[in-house]
């Protein structure tokens, strides 16, 4: 899956040319911690912005480091390409605690890089920005643009293209016409005149750019479509590399693109309630896989409105109506079977950890069938609520136990029937790390090593058991056993295979 926004080539200028510094809003709360199942699970709270303690572009954070658990020199003596490589490898399908921890990563303050250079200055946050918006957290990257002490051509063209996304080109265009055109593409300049009426200065900038040279056909081509407000008999072909200008252009003409091919970030452009039922679900689905939405969001969707058809994605939505109704009539029966019939539905669209943080509040006093009762002590597992509760739920199985001991803080038992237990236990029972890492420990890249254990954890939630061992020593050694922990439990009850 492509990155929709680092690589829009007629977006990107030199990251040159400071606009004026944003207005100081008071700082910004910090996402809850991963915790074990002690703490609440992280909400999804409105994250104001401010720059912190530094006019240096690489230090822009929403919150300290070290309200993340991480020290501010986090990067250390690695050089500024070295750590941009890494955030770049960064992968997306990973475990929900991993995910959680790789955007607090991304948008947390700390010191740039020892060896960061002149010629290098704003690529990192550059790529921080372009790395939230591939995985889909364009509010996160909006606010990190925002949050900036000064910006520049090229963050000016993702806010831009994050504002198209959003459904609030008005706003970008508002803010494109007060500054020097040259920092943004000939087509966004284009395309904003013509948002303005002022249709002739646009068709004259279109045939001022086609003889300049400044836009290539496929671009030329669909302004020309827009700007001529022809209603032709064929639909106009989409671009073959779809651009959030490109695809709000195409949406314009009545041939809107499907965004369910489309990287993530367009997912968000079908949530500005212009798109049907179902393609709100669609997105909305994709964007707390992600991990980047709000779940209670996507439960309001999925209590909408009556189920349109059945099968796949209405199965859902009906359970979901039908475990809501099971609770407000109290009927513990009807909730044990609508609960024991939603588990394996969302869990096949791994869902389940936003399921769980849906209903464990409605269901952790409810007297449920044994079945039932399992399932609810994962979904505990999973969202960290209601650890009382979860004690007392937890099966008696080695599995069960295992989990358990995790969850406290423990010495975990051994396991004998589960190889990703062993590597788990491997990766707890002492502090032993290859020699490779344990000197880039001392050396001091504490952020290369963290990057490069989140990358084993994704490896590890496809099946690898070694990477598994891994990835949880180096979080450990990093002072994140808690987050390692919750990793861990996460790897035991969920099925992640791409």
């Amino acid at each position: 899956m492509g990155t929709p926004l680092s690589a829009i080539d007629w977006l990107e200028q030199a990251m040159t040319a400071p606009l004026p510094q944003p207005s100081d809003p008071q700082p910004p709360p910090l996402p809850p911690d991963d915790t074990i199942i002690s703490l609440p699970a992280p909400h999804f709270e409105e994250i104001s912005t401010a720059p912190l303690g530094s006019s240096d572009l690489e230090t822009t954070g929403l919150f300290t480091a070290e309200r993340v658990g991480l020290p501010r020199a986090l990067w250390g003596p690695t050089p500024t390409a070295e750590i941009i490589s890494a955030i770049i490898a960064l992968p997306s399908d990973t475990m929900p605690a991993a995910a959680r921890l790789s955007l607090r990563l991304l948008m947390a303050e700390f010191a740039p890089p020892l060896q960061n250079i002149p010629e290098t200055r704003g690529a990192l946050l550059l790529a921080r920005v372009d790395k939230l918006v591939e995985l889909g957290a364009l509010e996160q990257a909006g606010q990190l643009i925002e949050a900036a002490p000064e910006t520049s051509a090229a963050l000016n063209a993702r806010a831009f293209d994050i504002a198209l996304l959003l459904g609030e080109e008005d706003r970008a265009c508002a803010h494109m016409s007060g500054q020097i055109g040259a920092q943004y593409s000939h087509s966004a300049q284009i395309f904003c005149m013509a948002r303005r009426g002022d249709w002739q200065a646009a068709y004259t900038s279109l045939q001022v750019g086609r003889s300049l040279g400044l836009l290539d056909e496929a671009e030329a081509a669909l302004l020309t479509r827009f700007l001529e407000e022809e209603e032709g008999d064929d639909q106009f072909a989409p671009p073959q590399q779809i651009t959030p200008l490109g695809w709000r252009i195409m949406e314009a003409l009545g041939d809107p693109v499907t965004t369910a091919t489309l990287p993530v970030a367009f997912a968000h452009a079908d949530l500005r309630g212009t798109s049907g039922w179902r393609a709100q679900l669609d997105a909305a689905e994709r964007l707390t896989r992600a991990g980047v939405l709000q779940p209670n969001r996507l439960l309001g969707l999925y209590t909408q409105r009556r189920a349109a058809a059945s099968g796949g994605l209405w199965e859902r939505v009906q359970v979901i109506q039908r475990l809501d109704r099971a609770i407000q009539q109290n009927n513990e029966s009807a909730i044990s079977d609508a609960l024991i019939e939603a588990w394996p539905l969302f869990t096949a669209v791994e869902l389940e950890v936003a399921f769980a943080q849906m209903k464990v509040d409605a269901l952790s006093a409810v007297s449920l069938s044994p079945q039932a009762s399992v399932i609810l002590w994962q979904m505990m597992m999973l969202s960290q609520e209601h650890p009382e509760r979860a004690f007392e739920l937890a099966p008696d199985t080695g599995l069960g136990r295992f989990i358990m001991a995790l969850a406290k803080a423990e010495e975990l038992p051994l396991l004998a029937n589960s190889a990703m237990a062993g590597a788990i236990h491997t990766a707890f029972a002492g502090p032993d790390l290859p020699e490779q890492v344990q000197a880039a420990l001392d050396s001091g890249a504490l952020g290369l090593t963290l990057l490069g254990a989140l990358s084993q954890i994704a490896d590890a939630a496809a099946g690898d058991l070694h990477a598994a061992t891994l990835g949880l020593q180096r979080l450990r050694a990093l002072g994140l056993d808690p987050v390692a922990r919750q990793i861990a439990i996460e790897l035991l009850l969920l099925e992640r295979r791409g």
